[in-house]
């Protein structure tokens, strides 16, 4: 048993370097391949079994002698079925290689090209995060637990990266690298500061105008360090921009001057556990001209609770919804203008 176990190694091996001088593409390898055990087949059930048995039974002979099995593969009865084996255990497992090879190679490449970020993203409306730094681990469970599929863009693999968030090795502000992190299908693109530029946002900028210019429908939020480069992030066109810093600051002085509200904040600022967030609505245009007691009450009856609106500044409908004014609490008897959106706290699916 180990002699043919060995024997049938060494067949093999001999198929894996046969392949590397073979010329012909897989298709024809696995065509000729198919076409010997068909032909092998029906030899040895005529003249082993004189069509006796069904031919099911002589192939699965053949296919036992390719490993060196079966009585068939030691005991051959006539001529005609020594020349079979021979030729299964020399030209058969030759060709086994060469599909084996084949077939084991491409995969090898599909998966070290993935894991390298040299393929392309076949996700559809996915989110596209542009750059990497400390705060991209907490977005991807985030955005995980909200269900959605992500690319991510980097100079380099980040540590740790969970294996069903699609990577692409390469410059996030470059056109062919957007290309293979799915920017023509994705939902929102986040642009990430990257801090091995320092103070300086330009890269991130760059991949802002990169982005809105590829694919200006797609929802772009951008992180910026410095809130002094935010005129020029303006020329980008992005839909939203955040500082990061600043907004972690305010956080904290919040927290320091109302004792207990930390477990709040953590709770609508979370969408990975089973709280509560914040989302917005566009509101429909059935209110138009209605109030916002009216608009309110119709939200509070879908078991969410509505806190405010965000609305373009006045006459001025066209502008980037980043560039939209927060109206907290509003007046209940003010009157609802189009367009606008409503911001509401809402149950996580959990």
């Amino acid at each position: 048993m180990a002699n043919r176990f060995t024997k049938t190694v060494k067949n093999a091996k001999r198929g894996i370097n046969f392949s590397k001088k073979f010329k012909h593409r897989l298709l024809g390898s696995l065509a000729l391949f198919l076409f010997l055990l068909a032909v092998c087949t029906v030899a040895v059930w005529w003249q082993e079994k004189n069509f006796q048995g069904s031919w099911w039974d002589s192939l699965w002979s053949v296919l036992f002698t390719l490993i060196g099995q079966g009585e068939f593969a030691s005991a051959p009865r006539t001529f005609v079925g020594r020349i079979i084996v021979f030729l299964l255990s020399i030209f058969g497992v030759a060709l086994f290689g060469v599909v084996f090879a084949e077939v084991l190679q491409r995969l090898i490449n599909s998966r070290l090209k993935e894991m390298l970020g040299m393929s392309v993203c076949k996700f559809e409306g996915h989110v596209m995060i542009c750059g990497w730094n400390g705060r991209g681990p907490h977005l991807i469970r985030q955005l995980t637990a909200s269900g959605r599929q992500i690319s991510v863009i980097a100079e380099e693999r980040p540590r740790d990266l969970r294996g069903d968030v699609f990577f692409v090795q390469g410059n996030p502000s470059d056109r062919e690298a957007l290309v293979k992190g799915g920017v023509e299908k994705a939902r929102a693109a986040i642009i990430l500061w990257d801090p091995s530029f320092g103070d300086d946002d330009s890269r991130t900028i760059l991949t802002g105008l990169a982005v809105e210019s590829m694919r200006p429908e797609v929802y772009t939020v951008m992180e910026l360090h410095n809130p002094e480069n935010e005129r020029y992030a303006r020329y980008a066109h992005v839909d939203d921009l955040l500082y990061t810093d600043s907004l972690i600051a305010d956080i904290t002085a919040m927290c320091t001057h109302y004792e207990g509200i930390s477990s709040f904040i953590r709770d609508i600022l979370s969408t990975s556990d089973d709280g509560h967030s914040f989302a917005s609505f566009d509101v429909p245009a059935e209110f138009e001209g209605r109030t916002m007691g009216e608009l309110f009450e119709h939200y509070r009856a879908q078991k969410v609770l509505p806190i405010g609106v965000i609305v373009p500044p006045e006459g001025a409908a066209e502008t980037p919804v980043a560039e939209w004014l927060s109206r907290v609490n509003p007046s209940m008897d003010a009157a609802v203008v189009l367009p606008m959106k409503i911001v509401c706290i809402v149950k996580n699916n959990g």
